[in-house]
């Protein structure tokens, strides 16, 4: 069947596919539309990479290592100012994180008190246990 957007086979590597992974989680979307909308955001950066790899084809040898350590100070440039933006994040996240990773999920059921009427001295009979199933995927979440 043909589409009309190319498709792409990538191979990532074990971290950063659990990432990604994690954040089509959070998303409820595929990992593929994870990477898609990130290099969508990440077009016009792309762009302007592609227009400097052709700028500098035809460029003396000269300009092209003057450009080339442009580039390299201008990536360090970003990746700091990236890093001062996350911390930031990170600083006014750090409780919802905290409170979110102290969740450990729903009590356990209460003990049922032994019905009335039964007598205290007589043995008490064993009774098998009917294994309990899942709700269905339409009711999870619902308190019964």
């Amino acid at each position: 069947m043909t589409t009309p957007n190319p498709r792409v086979n990538v191979t990532l590597s074990p971290s950063l596919d659990s990432l990604v992974c994690q954040l089509a989680t959070h998303d409820r979307i595929s990992k593929s539309m994870v990477l898609r909308e990130l290099l969508e955001v990440a077009e016009p950066a792309l762009r302007q990479a592609v227009a400097l790899m052709e700028a500098a084809k035809g460029a003396s040898v000269n300009a092209r290592k003057t450009l080339a350590q442009d580039l390299d100070q201008n990536i360090r440039d970003a990746e700091h100012i990236a890093a001062g933006q996350l911390e930031i994040l990170a600083s006014h996240t750090r409780d919802l994180v905290d409170d979110a990773q102290a969740v450990k999920g729903r009590r356990p059921s209460r003990a049922k008190p032994p019905a009335a009427g039964k007598a205290a001295g007589r043995p008490k009979v064993k009774t098998v246990a009917k294994k309990r199933k899942d709700p269905p995927s339409s009711n999870r979440g619902v308190k019964s």
